[in-house]
């Protein structure tokens, strides 16, 4: 009997990391006004704020990475970079906030159910159940806005969301994160113009 709900836990377990995996990142976008980006194609950065838990050489990089993703993004749609009298600008806020969770009594093994059990879990005899679960995960959010030359107030926002489960595998992935972070967010951009 211990197996079988052994083997049905892993295939639970196997299905709920598929189903999360395949949710990824989050996009939601937000276009104001009747901003026409067929007639607008040049854009400068402004200051972009990164705020993670990370190094600040490792943010630096990450600003590198992100800044490069949306050039080529853009670039592939006609818009053009350019260093004085844009028609738009463009900038982000993003970062993270760590959860640290520990698995509670109620998420413990209470121990063996009888002398003959030969899978004990994690109990103290009669005692409390022990967990020794614990893990992190960090909640990643970044916020492009385009801003119009002469305005204040974005025109266009894409918000993507994402949770990481295991942070440190995301660190060693970058590249492959920030591209589909950023292929994700400009998908449907340019917005289509208001008729």
């Amino acid at each position: 009997m211990p197996k079988i709900r052994s083997r049905s836990l892993l295939a639970l377990a196997c299905m709920l990391f598929v189903v999360s995996a395949a949710r990824g990142q989050k996009v939601t976008t937000k276009t104001e006004g009747d901003y026409n980006f067929a007639e607008h194609k040049s854009y400068m950065w402004k200051k972009n704020y990164l705020m993670t838990r990370q190094n600040p050489d490792t943010n630096d990089v990450l600003n590198l990475k992100i800044v490069k993703s949306v050039n080529k993004e853009l670039a592939a749609k006609g818009f053009v970079e350019v260093k004085e009298k844009p028609d738009f600008y463009i900038y982000y806020d993003g970062g993270g906030s760590a959860n640290i969770r520990s698995g509670g009594a109620s998420d413990a093994d209470p121990g063996p159910t009888t002398t003959a059990d030969t899978n004990p879990g994690f109990g103290l005899s009669d005692g409390p159940a022990v967990s020794p679960n614990t893990w992190m995960k960090v909640n990643g959010q970044i916020v492009f806005h385009i801003v119009p030359a002469g305005a204040s107030k974005s025109v266009w926002e894409a918000t993507c969301s994402k949770t990481f489960r295991d942070p440190d595998k995301t660190l060693k992935d970058m590249d492959k994160e920030v591209n589909q972070w950023v292929t994700k967010s400009f998908q449907d951009f340019p917005p289509k113009a208001k008729k």
